[in-house]
């Protein structure tokens, strides 16, 4: 039943990461008049899940609610990056940065405090957060010139880099012990780790150039592959069975757009013909996703 669902909120905030993802995605691919309607589409989600929580007041910012919560202060800080990429004007990207950033940390604190619940890949969802922070004070620092924003791109890479991990490792050995909650559309959940290894690749571009993103980035999208190979093993059974709507499906989406642009990042650093040829059709799986949330989306209006 439509009662089910979580009211418009935070809960929602993956859908908000996803488009303002899709907006920024278009722009860097010469789709100038796509782009706009993604970022103003996200800008109309941002701002009905706003007005959803004035008036529902859900969730609560308790500390065993963090992950949504990490969603919408991510989403604040995509938007704003969007909304820059796609217009010039900076003003955009440094109110998403000192919305969300200081509120990622906060999410990222108190995720710290204790993890409730059988291990699941949320759990590193506030713990993601400092990384899109660092990707985002990267992004300023290029346009403004300001080193104080590379140190804290610095900052916010080293937070999440020393949690997100170790965090993840864990989740996936509990799943590979069949302990972990990925059934239904928490099946979406296992592409949650890919934004933190996106996110650090081109973070690292941002904050150390293209040596330092070649000698780590490598490894890092390495990593990246039997990742994604787990992702679509769970993922897409569940699409296939078009498994209930929740929030849960939106996690499939800013994960993917955050790999497609860190493998993008590191094919341009290495400068091969090849490399470059498969980054290009790596944010095709952020399109792909996107439109499966939303069409599940829209079946579940079309059933109730």
């Amino acid at each position: 039943m439509r009662g089910t669902l979580p009211p418009p909120g935070p809960a929602w905030g993956g859908s908000v990461m996803g488009t303002s993802l899709m907006a920024t995605l278009m722009v860097t691919s010469g789709y100038p008049a796509v782009a706009w309607v993604f970022a103003v589409l996200g800008a109309l989600i941002f701002l009905v899940l706003l007005g959803g929580f004035l008036v529902y007041r859900s969730p609560r910012f308790r500390q065993d609610l963090m992950a949504p919560w990490a969603m919408w202060f991510i989403g604040t800080m995509a938007l704003g990056t969007a909304w820059t990429k796609l217009t010039g004007a900076e003003w955009c990207i440094l109110l998403g940065f000192w919305v969300g950033a200081p509120l990622c940390v906060v999410a990222y604190v108190n995720q710290l405090r204790r993890f409730s619940g059988v291990p699941n890949f949320a759990w590193g969802l506030p713990l993601v957060g400092p990384i899109m922070a660092s990707n985002t004070a990267g992004t300023i620092s290029a346009l403004t010139g300001s080193r104080w924003y590379a140190v804290l791109g610095i900052v916010f890479m080293a937070m999440s880099v020393l949690a997100a991990y170790p965090v993840f490792a864990r989740v996936y050995v509990a799943a590979l012990r069949g302990e972990a909650d990925i059934s239904g559309p928490s099946a979406a959940t296992t592409w949650i780790p890919l934004g933190v290894v996106g996110q650090s690749t081109s973070a690292i571009a941002l904050l150390f150039g293209a040596r330092a993103e070649i000698l780590v980035g490598s490894a890092l999208v390495a990593l990246a592959v039997p990742m994604m190979l787990f992702a679509m093993w769970h993922f897409y059974p569940a699409v296939a069975r078009w498994v209930d709507y929740s929030p849960a499906w939106w996690a499939s989406t800013f994960p993917t757009g955050a790999i497609g642009v860190g493998g993008y990042t590191l094919a341009q650093a290495w400068g091969i013909d090849w490399m470059n040829a498969v980054a290009t059709m790596l944010p095709a799986l952020l399109v792909l996703h996107w439109g499966l949330c939303a069409a599940r989306f829209v079946s579940w209006r079309c059933g109730h």
